[in-house]
């Protein structure tokens, strides 16, 4: 028995041993796209044979396998979620089996499609883009975002660029594809060269001549077929190897914080640890962060506190602790202050009433509060219950950078200012999430301020990818610090993709963007994951089209081919009948004249 033959033999052993073991790797909290292609070939191919037999109790089989899997590498981070870890575990238990299933009907979803389509182009492209729009759909109707998807955020190689295109619909796209052309090719490996008939593959008549006798003979036309199944497989590979190629062409390090062409600005993160003999005294205060953020402001003009670093219950006491720490701010300097709040007041859309809890985050100078933000995506039943989610979009703020010490102020930048603009914007920890968490910004933001608070490092390893994530996606920096129990901190985007150090601890990076600043917004910025999925959708339909042109074109061809073989074959029958007829008029003459 060869080694080809296995999966044919023994399916339910092999798959439901591969399912599962690939999932461990591929479905922790940071997923990667080697795995989670490899993942699905597997379910792909176990489909094929699962489907056509109704063998539905070997796919519910698989969907709790995988579940298992995924549940375990959730596990510890999941454990101290919630208020106990019996709930916790309920929670994950669901949730994995919630985005397994869906997996799974994604996937038989591609098979019936790939097989109510007629042509090998258009089956080769439906299943990615049945795979990508999945997967959206989920990010936009999960309160976790993507972190509740089978979508790479780690090791996704060449098609990093593809971010600023068409953000993760692009990547999962990318993922489905070479699922299809892998699967495929084991496909073809496990069935052996004399495979199965491709369907919609027929017979086609062949008319040879062999001296004066015709002969008609049916040559099957499964080798056409999968001739054509290898070259579309082929094609497919050799596409999405070339869209690996631009990132190997454009320079991925970030820019230089001293040249005539860069505006340099120092940023910082606040993260004070009161501690005694090595050990923590306590959280830190309001004082504490104060403390730290004036000893950081000579070295930074963006000095960023981590989420909910200080709360306010009484009426009046935020805006009389802000008005005491702007006047200990420098000039230029701003402190961008995480914290909770109690509602006094009802706002005026009603979004706010009084005795409402909420997660903000301003940005304060010597003039005090220039921005607001507050968070939008809270964390199910650990924030859910006792905070309230804002409805309303981050904005801009521009600050203006005056010129340093070694430059003057007409070579610094144009009057009558003559400061440099640097555009910012914020969002808190589960905003990050989703991919149109800046959709309505009317530019590219310079530098994102990014609070967050986790508490497990599995947690703040995620959270750190999908704030790189959105970066990417809108050709900015983020600056992240995570204040949570093992939670990671540091600056992504722009060639910049290691975090900075993990746990507390202040810490202070000098950063620059070019000069001038290219504020126009990024492809995907600006279309958003509808447009990508719009995208993908036009490809399969293009692949539908031109199948379906190229098979009118074969039909004319097996037309024109079966109507010369008839008249080929009526010739030759002629040609017999008019040879048959002179050999007996022939035999006539010889007879003798006399008996």
């Amino acid at each position: 028995m060869s080694l080809a033959s296995i999966p044919i033999r023994h399916p339910s052993r092999v798959y439901l041993t591969l399912g599962p073991l690939l999932a461990l790797g591929a479905l922790t909290p940071t997923p990667s796209l080697p795995p989670l292609i490899l993942l699905l070939v597997v379910l792909r191919l176990q489909a094929a044979t699962l489907i056509p037999r109704r063998n539905w109790s070997g796919a519910v089989a698989q969907v709790i396998c995988v579940s298992l899997a995924t549940g375990i590498v959730h596990a510890a981070a999941s454990l101290h979620a919630l208020s106990t870890p019996f709930t916790s575990l309920i929670v994950l238990a669901g949730l994995s089996t919630v985005t397994t299933s869906i997996a799974a009907g994604a996937i038989a979803a591609g098979y019936y499609t790939e097989r109510a389509s007629q042509t090998h182009w258009a089956r080769a492209t439906l299943f990615p883009a049945t795979w990508a729009t999945t997967w959206a759909a989920v990010e936009r109707g999960s309160p976790i975002g993507q972190l509740a998807t089978w979508s790479p955020v780690v090791n996704i190689g060449g098609y990093g660029w593809l971010r600023q295109v068409g953000g993760q619909a692009t990547i999962n796209w990318v993922v489905a594809a070479w699922a299809v052309v892998i699967a495929d090719v084991a496909g073809a490996w496990m069935m052996g060269p004399d495979g199965e008939k491709e369907p919609g593959s027929e017979e086609q008549d062949v008319v040879s001549l062999v001296d004066d006798v015709p002969l008609v003979r049916h040559v099957p036309k499964a080798r056409s077929a999968i001739s054509a199944k290898a070259r579309r497989t082929l094609v497919m590979a050799a596409v999405l190897m070339a869209l690996a190629v631009p990132s190997y062409m454009v320079s991925d390090v970030p820019p230089p914080v001293s040249a005539p062409d860069v505006t340099p600005f120092g940023v910082a993160c606040a993260m004070p640890y009161p501690q005694r003999n090595g050990h923590a005294t306590g959280p830190p205060s309001l004082k504490d962060y104060v403390a730290e953020s004036k000893t950081l402001q000579s070295q930074a003009k963006i000095i960023l506190w981590p989420e909910s670093a200080v709360h306010f219950t009484a009426a009046g006491e935020r805006e009389e602790a802000f008005a005491k720490i702007s006047h200990q701010i420098a000039n230029g300097t701003y402190y961008g202050i995480g914290f909770e709040e109690v509602v006094h007041t009802e706002s005026p859309d009603g979004v706010w009433k009084a005795g409402m809890r909420r997660n903000g985050l301003v940005l304060l100078g010597w003039e005090g509060v220039v921005y607001e933000y507050y968070k939008r995506n809270l964390v199910p039943i650990a924030e859910s219950f006792s905070l309230t989610p804002s409805n309303e979009q981050p904005s801009l703020f521009t600050m203006q950078l005056p010129h340093p010490k070694s430059w003057t102020a007409p070579q610094w930048a144009p009057g009558p200012n003559f400061t440099r603009p640097i555009d910012i914007t914020a969002s808190i920890c589960l905003d990050f999430t989703t991919a149109s968490s800046f959709a309505g910004l009317p530019a590219r933001p310079a530098l994102i301020l990014a609070p967050a608070r986790t508490w497990h490092p599995s947690v703040g390893l995620a959270m750190w990818e999908q704030a790189k994530a959105r970066a990417e996606e809108t050709g900015s920096m983020v600056l992240w610090c995570d204040g949570g129990a093992g939670g990671v901190s540091g600056l992504a985007g722009r060639g910049m993709h290691a975090f900075r150090q993990a746990g507390p601890g202040s810490w202070a990076q000098t950063v620059s963007v070019p000069w001038p600043f290219d504020q126009r917004r990024t492809v995907f910025a600006e279309g958003g994951t509808s447009a990508a999925l719009a995208a993908v959708w036009a490809v399969a339909g293009m692949a539908w089209m031109a199948g379906a042109v190229a098979g009118q074109v074969g039909d004319r061809e097996r037309g024109a081919g079966r109507a010369m073989a008839s008249l080929t074959g009526a010739v030759q029958r002629a040609l017999v009948a008019f040879r048959n007829l002179g050999a007996r008029e022939g035999r006539g003459e010889e007879r003798p004249l006399l008996d």
